[in-house]
């Protein structure tokens, strides 16, 4: 089927229509003649639209003859309609043959040099190294090809900032990467001791710059003096040098943390009694206008105000607002709280505030807790220890 096809495609075809009421004679009395048809579809009860060979189109005409019905061509389909069109169109052909061998010859050179990844160092100056290497603007692709990797190797010669360059070639855009090197951060150079930033008991120490003077096993309190920044050397002939330095160095000891809470076992809710009052007022601008008022109150109250913008100002501020205030007679009842509720609610208080307390990242080592009832309060305790780096650095003052 398909060879058909491509055949009827070389010797050209023809869509046609027969219109009548014997076209589906014409169609039976033309195959029977030896003439071939494909894609033959109804249309309408007198209209048949089919396809066939050109050079057989000729031949239906004593059929339609025959059968007393109208043939149409629609469509000419095929190498040679097409070779047809072309010959008449000769300069369109000329001209599109020029522009694709234009096109083609300018894709050959490299047009545009963009340069990526490139954040402190002057593109102008890339540019120019670029230029003096030849990866220009109207540079042949094929030469850039050829001397890739050595164009690469000098233009990272030539930028001791960058750490990494590549060329890539993507058409007619020779796309230049640079990856710059990344400084290493500031450090602080000034003489500095390490003193304790919380009171504990010295575990290990690690010393990398500086004269401990402390061991593990000390116990020391805030502000004590761990890591002194200074550095005794000691010379072959004899001679003993103290130098300043920055102390740096890890003295990790466990901390204790204690937190105390007290959570009351009697309450006072306040209960709605009988007894409301409701006041409107209208609001403009700063101003309080009261409008009117229904209903009273004794004794303790609570009040709840209500407001609904009329026209706002600019801002999105309310300019003119209705307001209603609500006062309703409140009556304040006792309610005991369970022991052991108060101790659930001091426990997740504690773990609410000891997670404030400890350093990001450090987990309790060990914890204990304890708890006892006075009155109408539940006192409780919570000791929480952990491992952890105390020390922090401290300028060290000048002596005069």
């Amino acid at each position: 089927m398909i060879s058909q096809r491509i055949l009827a495609f070389l010797h050209g075809y023809v869509v046609a229509m027969v219109q009548g009421k014997g076209s589906e004679a014409l169609i039976n009395q033309a195959i029977a003649g030896g003439i071939t048809f494909w894609d033959v579809q109804r249309k309408a009860p007198d209209i048949i639209i089919f396809k066939l060979q050109a050079e057989a189109y000729p031949r239906l005409r004593p059929y339609f003859w025959r059968t007393r019905t109208r043939g149409k061509i629609l469509r000419r389909r095929g190498w040679p309609f097409i070779w047809q069109r072309i010959k008449r169109k000769k300069g369109w052909l000329l001209g599109m043959v020029v522009f694709l061998f234009t096109l083609y010859y300018l894709s050959s050179y490299i047009w545009v040099v963009e340069i990526t990844g490139v954040k402190t160092i002057d593109q102008a100056r890339i540019r120019q190294n670029l230029t003096e290497l030849g990866l220009r603007p109207g540079v042949g692709r094929k030469e850039i090809e050829a001397k890739r990797d050595w164009l690469i190797k000098e233009l990272r010669m030539r930028l001791p900032e960058a750490v990494w360059v590549t060329v890539h070639l993507q058409g007619v855009v020779s796309l230049v990467t640079v990856t710059e090197k990344t400084p290493p951060p500031a450090v602080d150079q000034a003489a500095t001791d390490l003193v304790a930033a919380k009171d504990g008991l010295i575990t290990s120490l690690i010393v990398v710059d500086g004269t401990a003077v402390v061991e593990e096993g000390d116990t020391v309190s805030r502000g004590d003096l761990l890591i002194m920044g200074e550095k005794t050397l000691r010379y072959l002939d004899g001679r003993i040098e103290t130098k300043r330095v920055k102390a740096v160095g890890k003295v990790m000891a466990r901390v204790w943390y204690e937190l105390v809470i007290e959570e009351p076992l009697v309450v006072y809710e306040p209960v709605s009694a009988p007894g409301r009052r409701v006041v409107y007022s209208l609001r403009i601008k700063n101003r309080l206008l009261p409008l009117f008022a229904q209903g009273k109150v004794e004794g303790r109250f609570s009040q709840q105000r209500y407001g609904k913008t009329i026209l706002r100002g600019r801002n999105r501020i309310s300019f003119v607002e209705l307001i209603k205030d609500v006062y309703q007679t409140t009556n304040w009842v006792k309610r005991e709280i369970s022991p052991e509720n108060a101790l659930l609610k001091a426990r997740l208080k504690g773990e609410e505030q000891m997670a404030y307390l400890l350093s990001p990242g450090v987990k309790p080592f060990s914890r204990s807790e304890e708890w006892e009832l006075s009155e109408e309060v539940l006192n409780y305790r919570l000791v929480v220890e952990v491992v952890e780096d105390i020390a922090i650095p401290k300028l060290k003052e000048e002596n005069n």
